[in-house]
């Protein structure tokens, strides 16, 4: 249950962070490389908030096989 809910959270966070992408209008500017490069700086810090907060979340059920 625990997976689940970390799914949940990452999906939630995930989300929020590209509302805000689209709310300060970056497609309208992924021809700029100083956007273009900043956009892929925060999908990076993303995706590592999002890998620390699975595991952090869902512990060490994230290890454990179906039984």
């Amino acid at each position: 249950m625990k997976t689940f809910s970390a799914l949940v959270a990452i999906a939630v966070f995930t989300s929020l962070v590209g509302a805000v992408l689209v709310m300060i209008g970056v497609e309208q500017h992924h021809t700029n490389p100083i956007w273009a490069i900043g956009t892929a700086i925060v999908f990076l810090i993303t995706l590592l908030i999002d890998v620390w907060m699975f595991f952090a979340i869902a512990g060490e059920e994230a290890y454990e096989w179906e039984k």
